[in-house]
Order: C-alpha cells, then structure tokens, then sequence
C-alpha cells in the first residue's frame, strides 16, 4: 500500500492518492499528512483517489474510521470527494459511516463530478 498526499494551490484541495489495499491501520498515518496541509494552507476541501485501492477492512474496522480521523485531527467540517473506480458495497459502506457520524462526504466514480461537488455551495 503506498499514498500520496499534496496541496493543490489551483483548485485549493489537498490531493491524496491511495494505491493497494487500504485499511483503518493506514489511516492515522495518512491523515497525520493530511492534517498539516489543511493547518498549513486553511484549506477544507479533500479529494481522495481511491481508483488503484481496494478498501480491506472488516465492516467493524471500517466503523472506526470516521474517530481515527477526528482523532488524527481532521475535523468533521472537511468536506471529503472519494473517487473510486466502480462504486462498490465496501465503499459505499464506508461513506455511509462517515456521514452517520456528521463528516460531509460524498462517494463518486468520476473525478470531475467530484471536484465539482467539492467547489459547489
């Protein structure tokens, strides 16, 4: 599993790229990244490219994440696209458990519907 994670001056959203399995063990890590670029750059949008990451969790770790990123310091006011290849259960799910807990994300299976969602009211 690897992850990228850069500021985007031009269209103001901070970048993160996953590649290979994902799970509720990389979270932490990631969002520690994540967590700068927003203090750094007063930014509160979020695009996460999910369309080389397959989501490996169990439904139980998957549940946690939402607290492992408000733990990590990303607030629940970021407003989050996740982008994935083919809209599936597991990510659908994982969307489900973000909003349920108050974060404002929406799932997408084409980038330029999500960054539009991102830039929209």
């Amino acid at each position: 599993m690897s992850f990228a994670v850069k500021y985007d001056k031009i269209a103001d959203c901070i970048l993160v790229t996953v590649n290979g399995n994902f799970n509720l063990s990389i979270l932490p890590l990631l969002a520690a990244e994540v967590k700068h670029l927003i203090h750094d750059n007063s930014c509160i949008h979020i695009l996460t490219d999910f369309r080389h990451a397959e989501l490996t969790d169990s439904p139980t770790n998957t549940y946690k994440m939402p607290d492992s990123a408000l733990n990590s310091g990303i607030c629940r006011s970021i407003k989050r696209a996740l982008v994935v290849k083919k809209i599936e259960q597991n990510f659908r799910f994982l969307e489900t458990v973000f909003i349920n807990r108050g974060n404002v994300v929406k799932l997408f299976d084409n980038m330029d519907e999500a960054r539009n969602w991102l830039n929209s009211n």
